[in-house]
This record gives C-alpha cells, sequence and structure tokens, in this order.
C-alpha cells in the first residue's frame, strides 16, 4: 500500500475509535454460542431479555451479594420504560479520555464520543429486526446516512426451527473471526471487519447450535458510501466448532471487489482474508483468545500484497466483574518486515449497564520502508440501556 494513505488510517485509527460492545470471554460460563444473549446471532447489538439478565448475574461485582438471579435494573433504561415483550430496547454510550504518543512527535490528548447510539428489535414469532441510530462527532464515517448521523446496523429477517436458523437482510456486521470491541486491532483493520463501521449491506444466513454455529454472508456493498465503485461485493463467513462447553474452533472467510478501493485511492482490488480463531476457558477465571488470518490484497495494476496478522489474548477475571486482560498482535508484511504490538487493560463492571476500562497500548508499526512507535493511553466509561 501507498506510504500516506496507511500512516493517515493508523493514526485514525488509534485517535478515533469507536467500539461497540461483544464480550467472546462470556464462553468461560459455557456460552458457546451468542444467540442466546443477543439479537444479532453472532454476538453485539440488542439484548434479549435472557441476555440483560446474565449481563448483571454474571458480568457485575456482586459485592458479596448471591447472582441467583437479575433486579429490576436489568431491564432497559434501568427498567424506567417498560416495553412490550416483542419490542426489545438498547443503547449505549460510550466516552473515553485519550493520550497518544507517534514516533517523535508531541504527545497530545482529546476527549472522543466514541458511540452515541439508540437501537432497537423486534421479535415476533419468526420475524425478526433490528436498527440502531446514532451521532459521532466527526464526519465520514463508513456508517454516515447524513453527517454526523449514523446508523451501524438495520436489518430484518426471519427464524426458522425455534431460532436456530436465522436469515435476514440489511445492513449487518460482517460475520469473520472472533467479535471483539478493540476493533483497532491488526486482525480487525486488516480484514475490515470490525464492529465501528465496516458493516456491509447484503443477506446472511446463520445457524446456532449446541455444537456448531455459523454465519455466511453475500456481500452487495455498503449503500451508505458513494460512488457505487467504492462498494464492495463478494462474500464473508465463519463456523465455529465446540466440542466442549468452554471451547470452539473457528475458521473465516472472506473474498471481496471494488472497482475502485476506498481505501487505495480509487484503484481497483480484490481483498481476501482466511483464518482460524480459538476461544478457549481452561480454567473458568482465565479464557484464552486467538486469531490468526492471512490476508491477500489484488489491486489492479500492481503485485498481490500478502500478510499475515495475529492476535492473542488473555483476560483473568480474578473477581467477578474485574478483568485483568494482555494482548499481542503482529502483523507480517510478506517478507518487508512485522509490525507488532501490546495492550494492558483493565476492565471493572461496578454496576448495572455501567463499566469502566483503562489500556496502554504499545505498538511498533512498519509502513512502508519506515517504523513508527505508537503508543496511547485509554480511559473510557460506558454505558448501555
Amino acid at each position: 500500500m501507498r506510504c500516506a494513505p496507511l500512516l493517515a488510517s493508523l493514526v485514525l485509527a488509534i485517535l478515533w475509535p469507536r467500539p461497540a460492545r461483544a464480550y467472546a470471554w462470556m464462553i468461560r460460563h459455557g456460552y458457546t454460542t451468542c444467540a442466546t444473549c443477543h439479537v444479532d446471532p453472532s454476538g453485539s447489538g440488542v439484548l434479549t431479555p435472557y441476555g440483560r439478565a446474565q449481563g448483571e448475574i454474571l458480568l457485575q461485582s456482586r459485592y458479596g451479594k448471591p447472582a441467583e438471579e437479575a433486579s429490576p435494573a436489568a431491564n432497559f433504561l434501568w427498567n424506567a420504560l417498560r416495553t412490550p415483550d416483542w419490542l426489545l430496547g438498547g443503547g449505549e454510550v460510550r466516552y473515553m479520555g485519550l493520550r497518544t504518543k507517534i514516533g517523535d512527535g508531541p504527545t497530545t490528548g482529546d476527549l472522543i464520543l466514541m458511540q452515541g447510539d439508540l437501537a432497537a428489535a423486534v421479535q415476533v414469532s419468526g420475524f425478526r429486526a433490528s436498527a440502531s441510530l446514532g451521532y459521532v462527532t466527526t464526519t465520514g464515517s463508513l456508517a454516515s446516512l447524513a453527517g454526523q448521523v449514523i446508523s451501524r446496523e438495520h436489518w430484518v429477517g426471519w427464524a426458522f426451527d425455534d431460532g436456530a436458523l436465522l436469515v435476514r437482510a440489511g445492513r449487518i456486521n460482517v460475520p469473520f473471526g472472533i467479535r471483539s470491541i478493540e476493533h483497532t486491532m491488526f486482525v480487525r483493520q486488516t480484514t475490515r471487519t470490525d464492529l465501528n463501521d465496516t458493516q456491509q449491506h447484503g443477506v446472511a444466513l446463520s445457524y446456532s447450535g449446541e455444537l456448531i454455529r455459523g454465519e455466511v454472508m453475500a456481500i452487495a456493498g455498503n449503500f451508505q458510501i458513494r460512488p457505487d465503485a467504492n462498494r464492495e461485493r463478494g462474500y464473508s463467513g465463519y463456523v465455529e466448532v465446540s466440542p466442549l462447553s468452554r471451547l470452539g474452533i473457528g475458521v473465516s472467510s472472506l473474498v471481496t471487489h471494488a472497482a475502485e478501493d476506498l481505501f487505495l485511492r480509487g484503484v481497483a482490488n480484490t481483498r481476501q482474508a482466511h483464518g482460524l480463531f480459538v476461544r478457549a476457558s481452561p480454567w473458568r477465571p482465565l479464557v484464552l483468545l486467538g486469531e490468526a488470518d492471512y490476508v491477500v490484497q489484488t489491486p489492479s495494476g500492481a503485485p498481490s500484497q500478502r500478510g499475515l496478522a495475529t492476535m492473542l489474548q488473555a483476560d483473568y477475571e480474578p473477581w467477578q466483574g474485574i478483568h485483568l486482560i494482555a494482548t499481542g498482535e503482529t502483523l507480517d508484511h510478506a517478507g518487508s518486515g512485522i509490525s507488532y504490538g501490546g495492550w494492558l487493560s483493565a476492565a471493572w463492571f461496578f454496576a448495572p449497564h455501567l463499566d469502566i476500562r483503562a489500556d496502554l497500548m504499545n505498538r511498533s508499526e512498519l509502513i512502508g520502508a519506515n517504523r513508527y512507535a505508537v503508543l496511547a493511553y485509554m480511559a473510557q466509561g460506558h454505558l448501555y440501556f
């Protein structure tokens, strides 16, 4: 890739992260599938009533109280607004303080509204629908509807076989790899499969079973960007097998083509990403998440660009609600060098619908022939409705 656009992408990715909520480490409690707690069968977004209850019982600190059942505070808007059974409410606000140093440059600081979304879902018999509407402080988001008003996802579908199968169409999170909130990691950036604004319009088929879960999507493009030539078309999907209650092993695959790639200054480009991922909890307080993705880009008139992105994360929960997290990541630029980084994080789910998190990220990133040291300190506050 050209050096200048990549450097700009790196800086923007660090300065403007806007993650949504998805906790792959729930596998420590034997939850190998996501459809039990989320309307989206692959995780994230609006919670089901059961998911809300488990969020209070299993996620937040209990302060010595038994975790046998959830209080009414687990409901939408802390039970201030009761919705009918067929209508599920949701939404999130996430605010962050950030300090960043890139190379020999000065340390800069900012306060960022990472996420301010309202969401709703409908479940009537087999009918399913979900949509979100939000606001961002900058323009140019790939999820933009108009200016700073965004919609990360909106879809309708129909569930079969008691909800095990779901067919849906609309703007959907791309099914690929481990769904997590750290969308600036190499595995999420290089595959363009984060929860921030890389959702695509298309049709998806998902299956959620005790042993196998998976989803495949026919990608029609992101219709919230213009012109049409910038839109990627192709497919993406994953399959995960869970031979044990706290172990999941999966494969992912993605192939798309754009007549004028949005990130390559209008050059026609075919992207491929194929990888493996694993979620394991050998001991309930500890969850290991790993992913490795082989990525190929074939821009028109230029040699193919190949790379391998990897991630390994350990999440340790010494007391319920407190998470100590260590993450390592690499990006092999096909013989030209390796970018690598490490994260140290701590999170505390201290009350219903509320958590805080702190991160220290240190990267050595190779861009073209140059290497850049990136150091970032992040402190976040998060509430969901």
